[in-house]
């Protein structure tokens, strides 16, 4: 079981970040929304989220095949992070949850933690986990151990609080403490020591400090790691609709071996096995640091529910893997809980271990199959290359001497640079800010441009993104 994040009491977890600051009531004469539903009309019309439709989650379509992107991706958290607290609430309208549980799950408003899922991934940079690794990478090459770089959940932070334009007059979304929380998969900040957890992973970068205890403010120095159930619930949505739809995508497209696994076909399972030893003796922090053959036996389970021939688009092929994906949903949403420690009575979390194991072993299909293919290797080192390029190219640019060439940068990015104290650490940060909010395709023609490997014209707007 794990302690879940009270709120302080007399906290009022809808008030914005704007409210907090100013006597004034912005929403005066705008009664029919309530503030979750604010925040999620607030980030679903949001430039930042309309970008992930342009952003792959594994694998650009290719061959006929449609994938998931960052935006259907995040669609379906959504969705499956708000039914998830229905569903919770109806467990305590029905007493099947009661004391301090039922009493935190009924202050969580469902809009507000739709608004949190739909906002998880807008920091996810173009190429995935590649380019959040070389943008830490390079930044670190740069400026030193300390700078806090890049990271994928600290970045969407920093769009919902600082990059994202509603208004002339602020900056940011002004979203709720509540959705802000929900947001917080890691509640702490960065750490330069490499034994540390918040050296991988972290929830805000320095600049955004305000924003952080604005978002977790009245909570001691003892619930620093601790999550706010709307976080809980958004990590878990995350997880479990990664692992069933890529797992759908790659099968419908021939690379994940379904129904020969299903089959307890020896020689599939043989070939899993054989592939998770491969990767984790490359990678030891792979697959959750669960055993190879918890894996590979955890994996009957789901597949019970799944398909018994290779895919072929037909009306029976296509029904099986839309009962395949209901039934893994609700079979993983059910292994949520949230329940009262005997001794302390406090609410605490509790995901059933043998459905966190399931998920990851499903996660780690699409890792062995499909990510870590020789031919999507070739890929992802050219990736690599080309974020490391244009973060190199445009730091030099963002000089303020003679050395530099602001001109090659966007005008938002040139002007948040002539707004900063030229420190290389302020211009790092406007920097990998623009790096990450491109598009795929936005950051190869800009790449092909930078190297003289594409004349264009001289009026072309790829030039002036951002």
């Amino acid at each position: 079981m794990s302690p879940l994040l009270a709120p302080p009491i007399g906290d009022p977890a809808l008030l914005t970040q704007r409210q907090a600051s100013d006597s004034g009531t912005e929403q005066s004469g705008r009664k029919y929304r309530t503030a979750g539903q604010r925040d999620r009309d607030r980030i679903l019309y949001s430039s930042a989220f309309q970008r992930l439709a342009y952003v792959t989650q594994v694998a650009a379509p290719e061959s006929g095949h449609t994938f998931h992107n960052r935006l259907s991706h995040s669609l379906k958290v959504a969705q499956v992070g708000r039914r998830n607290v229905e569903r919770l609430q109806g467990l305590v309208e029905s007493r099947k949850i009661t004391g301090a549980a039922a009493q935190l799950i009924g202050n969580v408003d469902h809009d507000s933690v739709e608004a949190s899922c739909l906002a998880h991934d807008l920091g996810h940079p173009p190429f995935g986990h590649i380019a959040e690794e070389v943008l830490h990478g390079v930044a670190q090459e740069h400026l030193g151990p300390t700078f806090d770089t890049f990271e994928g959940n600290a970045q969407s932070f920093r769009i919902v609080t600082r990059l994202g334009v509603r208004t002339g007059d602020e900056q940011g979304l002004n979203l709720t403490r509540q959705t802000l929380a929900g947001l917080l998969k890691y509640p702490w900040p960065y750490s330069d020591q490499p034994s540390h957890k918040a050296n991988r992973k972290w929830g805000h970068y320095q600049d955004d400090a305000d924003a952080f205890a604005f978002a977790r403010q009245g909570h001691s120095e003892e619930a620093s790691a601790q999550k706010a159930l709307e976080a809980e619930i958004m990590d878990w949505a995350d997880d479990l609709t990664y692992a069933v739809h890529d797992v759908d995508d790659f099968f419908r497209a021939g690379l994940i071996p379904l129904h020969r696994l299903r089959g307890d076909d020896s020689g599939a399972l043989a070939e899993f096995k054989e592939l998770l030893l491969d990767g984790r003796s490359t990678e030891p922090d792979l697959f959750g640091g669960y055993p190879v053959d918890q894996l590979v036996e955890a994996l009957k389970s789901p597949l019970v529910y799944g398909p018994g021939v290779a895919y072929e688009h037909t009306e029976p092929n296509r029904a099986t893997m839309r009962e395949f994906g209901s039934n893994l949903i609700t079979r993983y949403l059910e292994a949520f809980k949230v329940g009262n420690d005997r001794d302390s009575g406090m609410a605490e979390l509790a995901i059933d271990p043998d459905a966190k194991c399931e998920v990851e072993a499903l996660k780690a299909l699409v890792t062995v199959f499909v990510i870590r293919r020789p031919g999507l290797a070739v890929v992802q080192h050219g990736q690599e290359r080309m974020i490391g390029d244009l973060f190199r190219w445009y730091f030099e640019a963002s000089a303020p001497t003679e050395d530099g060439n602001r001109r090659l940068l966007p005008p938002g990015a040139k002007e948040r640079l002539d707004k900063s104290d030229d420190s290389p650490e302020a211009r790092a940060r406007v920097v990998v800010d623009f790096i990450s909010g491109l598009t795929e395709a936005t950051a190869t023609q800009l790449h092909n441009r930078l190297s003289g490997g594409w004349s264009g014209q001289a009026l072309d707007s790829v030039a002036t993104v951002g």
